[in-house]
């Protein structure tokens, strides 16, 4: 019997943890999957997890009629799983929230604490109640139960980490908590001879087995694929999904185009012809010669353009997840798909594959979503850009594409423009942008940079084909003087000391201007205030309150 108990406090502790993990991957992509988010999602899990344990402390009575039914409130986290999970299914829907529109700070906050609710109130709830189970019946001390909660944590963490990186999808990993979970309850309830516990975890059981044998969970697992892609295109355009490691995505046809999406946003486009062909013009007009190119992020579109051109040699395409290459071309339709030798997708981490390169590169291309996640900032650090300088040949190209602005830029733009180029100033010598809604910087240690548009045009019209990549005319609306002379000018006048904007692995600047600027498009701008906060330090800000404090105890001792 302790043996039976204590296995039911390690399920408690496994199921807990491992429930969150697959709720947390759903959450991320329901809303934006910044650190804004992230932050968000689990302040409000332990807010929760915090309420339900002070719930069941403050009420003697309803802890004891909780005691008496421990063993279903053990399976009580089913139900609590599957309603948070339709809720964070349907969350846009039920805000008023369109798919493509970004969500407020304001309103991210109060829903992330409405879905977060069912699991979180069951963990923190459970807890208090399993200590004084244990403490009853002594069947060992009440110390053991945080060990044991502790053990399957770090189990749960451990085992769910495992099956995602297997490709497990969610609902299977869902079902086989249940077993987990359901399991020891019903040996308990075994042994204490409670008939009604023992029928309820037995068809848990039996319903979750079943659907395991049948296959049941596949089917599941098309049709909350189907939800999610929904949000944002037509259910019928849905083809197929792949895993990662690091994420679900979903693929589909709409609009003629072939399209990858994960979390809530497309990251791949075929044929994608008009944008990647000045993709490639924008760069290749600055290293007109170049034979070796590397893109890294979203770019197999980028990649077949460059592929067009005779003199290239080597393409090679990266990405920060290192298995989305491979998967991708798995199931990319043949008519985009790219047969071609010069052709080689990258399956390495991204610094570790600049390290081992023998031949450089002439110009590489990173093509990277914002920098909102602290995942994506060590791509636009002095010590990533110094591994590029040391893959690019003599005269070598990198071009670092971030979010600009079509007409006047906002204090946060700037600050992450003039972060951007600052810590390339730190690696390389020369710099030139191409301004616009994605604003391309480019940078070498060339002297043959240029901004002039009608040098920019002759360059790429002297490249063989390259009318079938993009009219070379098209570069004279790409590098427009005045919009570049406008954009140099707000970044230059960026007030803000080099520790500020210099971006390190140590010092994550370019994440922080990120989400500076995800702040500014959810409804809520902080940057006025980060800015005082980092150029002076807390001290003015904390020798008010502490004058607050010092005259209210005054005024309390007179």
């Amino acid at each position: 019997m302790r043996f039976a108990r204590g296995l039911m406090i390690v399920a408690y502790g496994l199921v807990s943890i491992a429930a969150q993990t697959l709720l947390f991957r759903e959450f991320i992509t329901a809303f934006e999957g910044d650190d804004i988010g992230v932050g968000v999602f689990f302040g409000s899990w332990f807010l929760w997890v915090g309420l339900g344990t002070l719930l069941v402390r403050r009420r003697d009575r309803f802890a004891e009629i909780l005691l008496r039914h421990i063993e279903p409130l053990f399976l009580l986290y089913v139900p609590a799983f599957l309603l948070q999970l339709v809720l964070i299914l349907r969350v846009r829907d039920l805000a008023g929230i369109a798919s493509y529109d970004l969500v407020s700070i304001q309103t991210l906050v109060v829903w992330a604490m409405l879905v977060n609710a069912p699991v979180s109130l069951v963990t923190g709830g459970l807890f208090p109640v399993a200590c004084r189970w244990i403490e009853q019946v002594h069947a060992f001390p009440v110390s053991r139960v945080y060990a044991l909660e502790a053990v399957g944590s770090f189990v749960g963490g451990l085992t769910v980490t495992a099956l995602l990186a297997g490709y497990v999808p969610m609902v299977r990993v869902a079902l086989l908590l249940v077993l987990v979970l359901g399991a020891p309850v019903a040996i308990v309830c075994l042994l204490r001879g409670r008939r009604r516990s023992m029928a309820a975890s037995g068809a848990m059981l039996a319903c979750a087995s079943l659907m395991l044998l049948k296959g049941a969970d596949s089917d599941l697992s098309h049709r909350i694929q189907e939800a999610k892609w929904s949000r944002l295109l037509p259910r019928e355009a849905l083809r197929g999904a792949f895993l990662t490691a690091q994420a679900e995505y979903l693929c589909g046809e709409y609009g003629g185009q072939w399209i990858a999406m994960r979390e809530g946003s497309v990251c791949e486009a075929l044929p994608g012809e008009e944008e990647a062909g000045r993709t490639v013009a924008t760069v290749l007009c600055q290293n007109p010669q170049a034979r070796r190119v590397l893109v890294v992020g979203s770019g197999l579109a980028v990649c077949s353009r460059f592929l067009m051109l005779p003199q290239i040699q080597h393409v090679a395409w990266a990405n920060t997840d290192a298995e989305y290459a491979q998967r991708l071309l798995e199931v990319v339709p043949g008519e985009f798909a790219i047969d071609d030798e010069r052709f080689h997708p990258v399956r390495d981490e991204i610094r570790s594959y600049l390290t081992s390169v023998s031949t450089p590169f002439d110009i590489v291309v990173l093509n990277l979503p914002g920098v909102t996640s602290s995942a994506f900032n060590r791509y636009y650090t002095v010590e990533f850009y110094e591994h590029v300088k040391a893959a690019l040949s003599a005269g070598g190209v990198v071009a670092v594409a971030i979010a600009g602005s079509e007409s006047v830029m906002g204090a946060e733009r700037v600050g992450l423009g003039a972060s951007t180029r600052a810590t390339l100033t730190e690696v390389f010598s020369n710099q030139t942008l191409a301004p616009g809604e994605q604003t391309w910087l480019m940078a070498s240690d060339s002297e043959n940079l240029t901004d002039d548009p009608a040098v920019a045009r002759d360059r790429f019209a002297a490249v063989e084909n390259a009318q079938a990549v993009f009219p070379p005319a098209g570069l004279l609306s790409v590098y427009l003087p005045d919009r570049i002379a406008e954009a140099t000018s707000a970044y230059d006048k960026a007030d803000l000391p080099a520790r500020l904007l210099i971006n390190r692995d140590a010092r994550p600047l370019t994440h922080l201007y990120g989400l500076l600027l995800a702040a500014r498009q959810s409804g809520v701008s902080v940057t006025r205030f980060v800015k005082l906060l980092a150029l002076s330090g807390w001290l003015p800000f904390f020798i008010p309150i502490l004058v607050f404090i010092v005259l209210r105890i005054m005024a309390m001792t007179d």
